[in-house]
């Protein structure tokens, strides 16, 4: 490099450059007059380089960016419609119509009313009943096996249990799942984040309800069903399970359209407590209450669990015995660790607060002035925002008059001349004891399936789980969720 720099020079730069001292000539060259020519030659190669490596960059993005449309386009929602019920006839009941109708219309007898007559009660004689032993369809029940010899004690009392009727198994599609289940609990999120802009807003949240009656409707009627709410609580619909007649479909419907309506919005106060489970906190700092809602599902016995949310859900932790006492433990050993201090912090406390005067001065309260009249607003129709309250209004005020100012005596409390103490020795904060990950609900649902399902001899839930434009946080924990409990998770981002 460097003699090729030398090159480049005039016979006047060489001899300028022989001037130099040997340790400053690679300087001179690489900032001279032969450093630029050099320059000006490479200048072309490097355009060469730059244009290449756009181009790289170029190709590049555009091979990601397809990659990430095609992506978002295949989680698009897929959308489904329940089909009508269909109705079946017994085949050989059809087939004897179809036969004596036929009958009737060849025959050149007139048709004759059926009619029996008798003069007396001993010479009726009832014809002999053949009948095919085929299932038997009523309205109240539409099939019907054989049962076991426990009887139908099994379930809750109303004498529909698992050893029952076997019509009461349904197959019905939530959100796109397909599932089945004779004990069916649906748990909804009504927290007012499903009803913000990004999901639609309201209306977003009425198609919701929507889906949701199409699977009530879709309940066989030996079929045993509920339907829960939560958001900072939880509110089952009934005490126990219903049977899936018209009448406590009807119901179910009635009982979901209210939430998230104009002036109805979230839900604060429930009928769920915390049960036999994990017990967590509550107030506004829990505000998706999932574990109340499992609470109330498997209390009643529910063998499917459908769940419908937007997020991760909040609950707070609280401390276990042995955990709270570890805490008095520590605050006793600091209190003893740090007696001396706070005995001298008091007695200094104690001292300055006792060189304090009382005193008497005049202060001058400045004029106020005149206050228009703030007419009443009504509530907002809008939703609120997530950790929110809603707006209820405001009542307004009258209009205040101007107030001139005025001097008044203020009696208050200076010091004597001596120094206030410092800050007062505080002993260690509570630590927070954080929120409930997926571990702490699996233990919830370990010790609510210990206290009510192993003496009836029976296994856990299925548990299937829909996230509605939720975040990824949500995302993977109803998907981890619902992969513990032998369920399936789909995401749904758009509803029609």
């Amino acid at each position: 490099m460097a003699e090729e720099l030398v090159d480049n020079l005039t016979e006047q730069e060489r001899l300028d450059l022989a001037k130099i001292a040997p340790e400053d000539r690679s300087f001179a060259l690489l900032t001279g007059l032969g450093f630029q020519k050099l320059s000006k030659q490479r200048r072309r190669q490097l355009q060469y380089v730059f244009l290449v490596s756009l181009a790289i960059h170029v190709v590049g993005l555009a091979a990601f960016g397809g990659w990430v449309v095609l992506r978002h386009r295949g989680e698009r929602a897929t959308i489904f419609t329940t089909p009508p019920p269909s109705r079946t006839y017994e085949p050989r009941k059809l087939e004897h119509q179809v036969k004596i109708q036929k009958r009737q219309r060849s025959s050149s007898r007139p048709s004759m009313v059926p009619r029996l007559v008798s003069l007396k009660t001993s010479q009726i004689a009832l014809p002999e009943i053949k009948m095919d032993p085929k299932i038997v369809h009523t309205t109240f029940q539409p099939k019907f096996k054989a049962v076991s010899g426990k009887g139908l004690g099994v379930g809750l009392g109303t004498g529909y249990g698992t050893d029952g009727f076997g019509a009461g198994v349904s197959s019905f599609n939530f959100f796109g799942i397909p599932a089945r289940g004779e004990r069916v609990a649906v748990l909804v999120d009504v927290s007012v984040s499903m009803v913000e802009e990004q999901r639609g807003g309201p209306q977003g949240f009425w198609r919701v309800k929507e889906r949701l009656n199409q699977v009530v409707d879709s309940l066989n009627e030996g079929t045993l069903f509920t339907v829960i709410v939560f958001a900072e609580a939880a509110k089952v619909m009934d005490k126990e399970m219903l049977i899936a007649s018209e009448d406590n479909k009807k119901k179910a419907k009635l009982f979901i359209r209210p939430f998230n309506t104009e002036g109805n919005w979230g839900l604060t106060q429930g009928n769920v407590s915390g049960g036999p489970g994990l017990q967590a906190g509550g107030g506004r700092e829990s505000s998706t209450r999932l574990d109340l809602a499992l609470t109330g599902a498997m209390l009643q016995g529910a063998d499917t669990i459908l769940v419908i949310s937007d997020g991760i859900p909040r609950v707070k932790k609280v401390w276990s015995a042995e955990q709270a006492q570890a805490f008095q433990n520590q605050q006793a050993k600091w209190a003893s660790e740090n007696a001396a201090q706070m005995q001298a912090w008091n007695q200094a406390n104690a001292a300055y607060q006792g060189s304090m005067q009382t005193v008497t001065e005049r202060v001058w309260v400045p004029p106020t002035p005149a206050q228009p009249a703030i007419p009443p607003r009504p509530p907002s129709k809008q939703p609120p925002k997530e950790g929110q309250a809603p707006d209820r209004g405001d009542p307004g005020r009258p209009a205040q008059p101007a107030k001139p100012g005025y001097w008044k005596e203020v009696t208050r409390r200076v010091g004597g001349g001596g120094s206030p103490p410092g800050p007062r020795p505080q002993p260690p904060p509570v630590a927070d004891p954080g929120w409930w990950t997926l571990t702490d609900f699996v233990e919830h649902i370990t010790l609510l399936y210990n206290a009510v399902y192993v003496k009836q001899g029976r296994k856990p839930p299925v548990i299937h789980c829909i996230g509605y434009q939720i975040d990824d946080e949500g995302h993977a924990f109803l998907q981890d969720l619902s992969s513990n409990y032998r369920g399936q998770y789909r995401r749904v981002r758009q509803l029609k």
